[in-house]
Formats: C-alpha cells, structure tokens, sequence
C-alpha cells in the first residue's frame, strides 16, 4: 500500500476484513477512526474510538499495522475497554493485564507481554491478571508515579508510559458493551468469526454470559434483602406540612447470613479477602452479620458482627459440604438472604427453600464451573467470583 495515508491503509485493511474478517469488520464499523499524533503507541481504543498515531504507523509495515489493528478490535471484542474496570485504576497494569489475555488465547506476529515474562500462570482471567501484576509490580510502578526515572531505565520507562497510553480512554460504558454483543451475536448466528477460532472464540462467546462484576452483586444483593422500618419523628419535617406534623425516618435492618468454606482447598488469602469485603458492608447500613464457618459440618458457633473485624478466627479446615449450611439457613426465620463464599468444589446440595442465595466463587475458573455445573440445580441462587 505505497503512497497511502495511515487512514488510507485502515481503510483498505477494513475493506479485506469485510470480505473475509465479518466479526473484525462489524466491531471495527462500531467505532470512529480518529487520528491523534499525540499518543505513543500504534492504536488505542476507548469511548468507542480506535485513535491511531500516523507517524508511528509510517513505520510499520502493511502486515505489521494489520496485525496491531487486529490486536485492537480484539481487545475491543473481550470488551477489556468497557467491562470490569477497578475503581481508580491503575492504567499500566489494565493494559499488560489485557495484552496477556489476549497472547494467552491468540497467536501474534507482533510479540505482546506474556504470562512467564512476570512469572505468572497462564489462562487467567483480565480481572485476576490485573490483582496479581499490581502486586507484582508494586515498586516500579511507585518509581513511575513518582517521575523517578533515575530507578528505571530508559526503555522501561518508555514501555509504561506506552502502556498508560493504551488504556488511558477505558472506563465502564454498557451501552458500548452492547453494541459489541450485538456483533458477537451476529457473528454466531452467521458462523461469521473469519479467522477467529478456537480457545478465542470460546472465551469471546463466553462473554456473552453475564458474569456480573462481584462489587456490583453484593451491592444488589445487599439492596435486595434489606428492609425498612418507618417511624415517625420530630427531628424531620413533613413532606406535606413541615414541621407542623411529624415527618418520617426508615431505619433499615436487614438479617443476613455469612457462611464461609473453611475446607483445606480454600487458601488464607482468599479468606483474608473474602472477610475484607464483608467488613464493607457495614458502610451500607448493615447492623449486623452474622458468620458461620463450615468445611464437611458447621465448625463453630455464630459469630456476629457488629462492626468491622481486623481479625476473624479460623477453624476447620476439612473437606466440603454445603448442605450442613444451606439447612440451617433454610431452617432460620432470622436471615433474609445467604452468601456463600467457597471454591465450589463440593457435591450438589439440595435446596428446597426460596430463600436468596449468593455464591461467592473464589476464581474465573471456580466460577465458570460453577456455573456450568451446580448453579442450574440451585433455585433462587445467582453466582460471581472474587479475581484473587
């Protein structure tokens, strides 16, 4: 393609994909080509555009800048732009935690950050990927905040500043995740996935599956099972007549029951965390938790908690069965709702109750699993994990 401008060599790229790339085409069309000479890397995406640097482009050749645009609409197709970002993240971190899902389930011809170049498993999830190179990173990523380039040398500087680049523009936006499950939908009904096959395709059409981000379920399953007790006061106008009438206070109380899987399988990390995520939600009107441990029975008594805990005992540490805790949940009239927290590696228990029930998995895999395979067994139950 000599001669030709960045934007001339996209469009003729778009123009093959229609042809023979319908899923890379139909996702590429959702999104506005903009130039931005600003940006140090090939392509970003973000607030549906694909921004592209031509200088940096006049370098690549066809089949290199095919490939980067490929990497894009991909990364655009896992949805890494507009699905479960962390609140205030880290933009480094997003970017190499997406360029590795991506190598995981993709062959390239341009080379992207692998799982074994930071010594990390393969086949995680974006989310699990994003915890643990966070951690990871902790001391680099502080020299680059800081502006201390005197502690990196100058080809890692300029590969984090490249990496902030690419995610800078992603934020949460369901409407562009729709817009991009419309397209995946089109392309299973039409078998239009082009070159896309494989280990790619499955996870591509497994976000179709709402795994729902798991801050946002146990807000909702908080919302659900609380209620409300009105009472009249004096210290609140009336709505209708000031304060002349009494006005109205809600007091919201909520019954609400933790049983958390102390089996061997479940690491103290995970159950480090678990907790800290309970500990919130006394931010949110909770008075009061109760907690039960279980691993092949209920290990101790209830422990209640009126407010948050640095430290929580832990016992048992046997082998798994839920029904011991679903019981006693079953059998209480003082629970509105149940979470469970566990790797779900358990026989199916039986539930007869219509009581609500959140599972809490504690990773992707646990989860899909989980889902697959217990779940639709479960009446009045939803699911969602925690990326450790």
């Amino acid at each position: 393609m000599e001669n030709l401008t960045a934007r001339e060599r996209i469009t003729k790229i778009a123009e093959i994909w229609f042809l023979k790339e319908p899923l890379l085409f139909g996702v590429f069309c959702t999104h506005k080509i903009s130039e931005n000479e600003d940006i140090k890397v090939a392509f970003r995406c973000g607030k549906m555009r694909i921004e592209f640097n031509p200088a940096i482009l006049s370098k690549k050749t066809d089949a290199e800048l095919e490939e980067l645009l490929k990497i894009e609409v991909v990364r655009i197709i896992l949805k890494h732009p507009y699905q479960r970002i962390p609140p205030c993240p880290n933009r480094i971190v997003l970017s190499l935690a997406s360029d590795i899902t991506i190598s995981d389930v993709m062959e390239t011809r341009v080379r992207l950050p692998r799982a074994e170049d930071f010594k990390l498993p393969k086949n995680l999830s974006f989310e699990e990927y994003y915890v643990k190179l966070l951690s990871d990173m902790k001391t680099k990523l502080d020299s680059f905040e800081l502006g201390n380039e005197s502690a990196l040398t100058q080809e890692q500087f300029q590969e984090l500043t490249e990496k902030y680049d690419c995610s800078e523009l992603w934020d949460e936006d369901s409407e562009a995740a729709e817009t991009i499950n419309a397209e995946i939908e089109r392309a299973q009904m039409s078998n239009g996935w082009g070159s896309i096959k494989g280990e790619l395709q499955e996870i591509i059409e497994a976000t179709l599956v709402i795994s729902m981000d798991y801050r946002r379920m146990l807000a909702m399953f908080r919302a659900t099972i609380i209620s409300s007790a009105r009472r009249l006061t004096r210290m609140k106008p009336n709505r209708r007549y000031g304060f002349t009438a009494m006005g109205s206070q809600n007091e919201f109380s909520t019954g609400l029951l933790v049983a958390v899987d102390v089996s061997g399988s479940i690491s103290t990390e995970a159950l480090s965390r678990f907790f800290s995520i309970v500990n919130r939600f006394f931010k949110y009107g909770m008075k009061k938790i109760d907690v039960i441990q279980f691993d092949a029975d209920i290990t101790a008594d209830i422990l209640s908690l009126k407010k948050a805990r640095s430290k929580v005992e832990v016992t048992g540490r046997g082998g798994t069965d839920f029904q011991p805790a679903l019981d006693f949940y079953a059998n209480s009239n003082e629970y509105d709702g149940l979470i469970i927290f566990t790797d779900g590696c358990a026989s199916v228990p039986k539930m007869e109750s219509t009581k609500r029930v959140l599972w809490v998995l504690t990773s992707k895999a646990e989860y899909n699993s989980f889902c697959k395979e217990m779940l639709p067994s479960l009446p009045s139950s939803k699911a969602t994990y925690i990326p450790l």
